[in-house]
């Protein structure tokens, strides 16, 4: 009869004991890189939502505010400036397609801006509406590259009650 020779028992490969290669495993730790790494991402996204927020988080100022601080009217600063169109001072430029305007301040009626916009107007924009203009200041004038339009019939409760 032949014997059986019993293998000798390897202590179970596991978190504190070596594999079947001899290496041992490390409990904790071993996730490092990947922590590291999703760190790394995280500070970048929130790097890029930071920079990128930056231009949209200027609130806007009235017409009045606008004036009454003169530093922004002397610098070249792209600023954001709310008024309503005064009835009557529309006027568009067929050859350049450049809309010019003359906004009031709502709370002061004596506060104007006359404010020239080349670009596709909203279709909201018409007399009386509500402006909110992006550009630049100068020589009286404000040249706007940017416009946000609000129509008062559309927004305002008697029209929603008339319905």
């Amino acid at each position: 009869m032949t014997q059986l020779q019993e293998k000798p028992t390897q202590a179970p490969s596991g978190p504190k004991g070596p594999d079947k290669y001899g290496q041992h495993r490390k409990a904790k730790g071993g996730n490092r890189k990947f922590i590291a790494a999703g760190a790394v991402i995280v500070v970048a996204a929130v790097a890029i939502v930071a920079v990128a927020m930056q231009g949209s988080s200027v609130y806007y100022v009235t017409i009045a505010q606008f004036h009454g601080n003169q530093t922004v009217q002397a610098s070249n600063k792209e600023v954001r400036v709310a008024g309503k169109v005064v009835p009557g001072t529309i006027t568009r430029d067929s050859t350049t397609q450049e809309v010019s305007f003359t906004a009031v301040d709502e709370t002061d009626p004596t506060q104007t801006m006359k404010v020239v916009y080349d670009k596709i107007v909203p279709d909201t924009f018409k007399d009386d509406a509500q402006v909110v203009v992006t550009g630049t200041y100068s020589n009286g004038v404000f040249s706007a590259n940017e416009m946000l339009a609000k129509c008062p019939s559309k927004y305002s409760s008697t029209a929603a009650d008339s319905n």
